[in-house]
C-alpha cells in the first residue's frame, strides 16, 4: 500500500503546481490585501513558522482546528472570489467546503479514507491560493530565495534533530483540516507531505516565471516534481521513514535563483512580467 499512496501524493503535488501555474495565468487577485510582498514580509512569515507550531502545540485541540479553518477559510475565498467574481457566492462556496471537511472527519472519521480525499483537495486549494496570492503580488525570486533558504536550515533543525515538527504533526494528524497532505498504507499509517511544504513547491514556479519567463516556471516544476519523487521512492525502498522535505527543496529554489539570475539578469517586475505575458483572459 505504500507504493500507491506514494503515487496519489505525487500525482497530488503535480496538480498543485499545474493548477497554481494555470490560476497565475489565467486569474488576477483583485488588490492583496497584503500588499506588495517584500523581505519584511518574509522575516514576518518566518516569525511565524518559528512561533506557531509551539502554540498549536500548547491549545485545545478544538481551538486549533478553528483557527486552521479562519485561515484556510480565508485563502478558499481569495481564491475563488477572481473566479466567481460574486462576493456573497465566493463566501458561500467557502462555506460549504469547510463544511464538507468537517463533515467528513465527523462522519469517517480522520482515518477514513473519505477524510482523506476532501481534506486533499482542500489542502491543494488552499496551496494554489496562498502562492497565487503572494506571487501575484509581487514576491521577488530574491525573496523566495532567502525564504526557502532559511526554511531549509528551520527544516533541518526542528524536523531533522528536533521532535517539534513530528510532534505538531502527529497531533493534527486527527484534527479536521488537518495540514498534512496524506494518504493511509494501511494499519493506521499513512505517508504524508506538510502544507506549508506545498505551499514553497507551487509558489516557487510562479515566482520564477513571473521573474524570469516561462522557462524558469517550467523549469522548476519539472525540478520540484522529480525532488519530490525521490524522496518518495526512498521512502518505498525503506532508507528513512521520514524526510525534512525543505533541506532538499530549499537550497534547490536557492540555486535556481542564483542560474537564473545570472543567465537572465536582473528579474522582473510584476508590472513588467504582465506586460510581456499578458493575462490570457485580458488578452482574449
Amino acid at each position: 500500500m505504500v507504493i500507491p499512496a506514494c503515487c496519489i501524493i505525487l500525482g497530488c503535488v503535480l496538480a498543485g503546481m499545474l493548477l497554481s501555474m494555470f490560476y497565475f495565468r489565467f486569474c488576477a487577485i483583485s488588490h492583496p490585501p497584503i500588499g506588495v510582498i517584500n523581505l519584511w514580509d518574509v522575516a514576518f512569515l518566518l516569525a511565524a513558522v518559528v512561533v506557531v507550531p509551539y502554540v498549536y502545540l500548547g491549545l485545545p485541540l478544538w481551538l486549533v482546528t478553528a483557527l486552521l479553518a479562519l485561515g484556510m477559510s480565508c485563502l478558499l475565498y481569495v481564491l475563488l472570489e477572481p473566479i466567481l467574481h460574486r462576493t456573497l457566492l465566493a463566501v458561500g462556496i467557502t462555506v460549504l467546503i469547510v463544511a464538507a471537511d468537517l463533515f467528513a472527519a465527523w462522519r469517517y472519521g480522520t482515518a477514513g479514507m473519505p477524510f482523506f480525499v476532501v481534506n486533499n483537495a482542500v489542502l491543494i486549494a488552499v496551496a494554489v491560493g496562498f502562492s497565487n496570492l503572494w506571487a501575484q503580488g509581487g514576491m521577488p525570486a530574491r525573496a523566495l530565495a532567502i525564504l526557502a533558504g532559511a526554511l531549509a536550515v528551520y527544516d533541518f533543525i526542528f524536523t531533522e534533530r528536533l521532535s517539534l515538527m513530528g510532534d505538531l504533526f502527529s497531533g493534527l494528524a486527527a484534527a479536521p483540516f488537518a495540514p498534512i497532505l496524506a494518504w493511509p498504507t494501511g494499519g493506521g499509517q499513512w505517508v504524508g507531505l506538510g502544507l506549508g511544504d506545498l505551499i514553497i513547491i507551487t509558489l516557487a514556479p510562479l515566482v520564477l516565471r513571473k521573474a524570469y519567463g516561462r522557462s524558469a516556471g517550467v523549469a522548476a516544476i519539472a525540478i520540484h516534481f522529480l525532488a519530490v519523487a525521490l524522496l518518495l521512492l526512498l521512502l518505498v525502498a525503506g532508507v528513512r521513514a521520514s524526510f525534512a522535505v525543505m533541506v532538499l527543496l530549499g537550497p534547490l529554489v536557492v540555486l535556481q535563483y542564483f542560474y537564473w539570475n545570472r543567465r537572465r539578469g536582473v528579474e522582473r517586475t510584476t508590472r513588467q512580467y504582465l506586460q510581456a505575458e499578458p493575462l490570457r483572459q485580458k488578452a482574449s
